[in-house]
């Protein structure tokens, strides 16, 4: 199983990189068709969400550097503050930072908005205008904002081995024993 996640973080990782890489050639340059993995793209909304917020003239511009991807794995052994488990792809650039949760179906995979990050501040994604609070760290982010639904699927992430109630970033907002 952990192979298989290896192998579908490092499939999201290349499609990510494909978006990093709006300021090389196109095929169309070339008289070549375009490859169909941008159709895929287009649906999973990361390349939306970046023509909404540069021009392509920016995007053709902008250094590599600026456009990163970093992925997180959150979990119930995550030291030292535990955290239920979840998948976050961030896709950094200058103007905030979409938070995105994979989603493979067969040979697409998909990514879900789950916020807008800047700085510490994480907003919701169709409206920026309504935040959720600042967050330290993007695990900490998703523990808020889903915890509650994975707190019955996970109860073991709360207790330590000798069955004391470990400390997790829920009971700083309330969602303590």
């Amino acid at each position: 199983m952990n192979a298989l996640w290896v192998r579908f973080c490092s499939a999201i990782l290349c499609l990510l990189a494909l978006i990093a890489q709006v300021h090389a050639a196109r095929a169309t340059d070339f008289g070549v068709e375009v490859n169909p993995i941008h159709e895929k793209l287009e649906a999973a909304g990361m390349t939306d969400w970046l023509k909404a917020r540069f021009s392509e003239i920016e995007l053709e511009a902008m250094p590599h550097e600026q456009l990163r991807v970093e992925s997180y794995a959150c979990g119930c052994y995550d030291q030292p503050t535990r955290h239920f488990p979840y998948r976050i792809v961030s896709l950094k650039t200058p103007r905030g930072d979409l938070i995105t949760r994979p989603e493979g179906q067969e040979t697409v995979v998909h990514f879900i908005a789950l916020a807008v990050r800047y700085g510490d501040l994480y907003c919701d994604a169709q409206s920026e205008e309504s935040c959720y609070g600042t967050f330290a760290h993007p695990c900490d982010f998703t523990d808020f904002r889903y915890g509650r639904n994975l707190a019955p699927f996970f109860p073991t992430c709360r207790s330590d081995s000798d069955g004391t109630t470990a400390r997790t970033p829920l009971d700083d907002f309330g969602f303590g024993p």
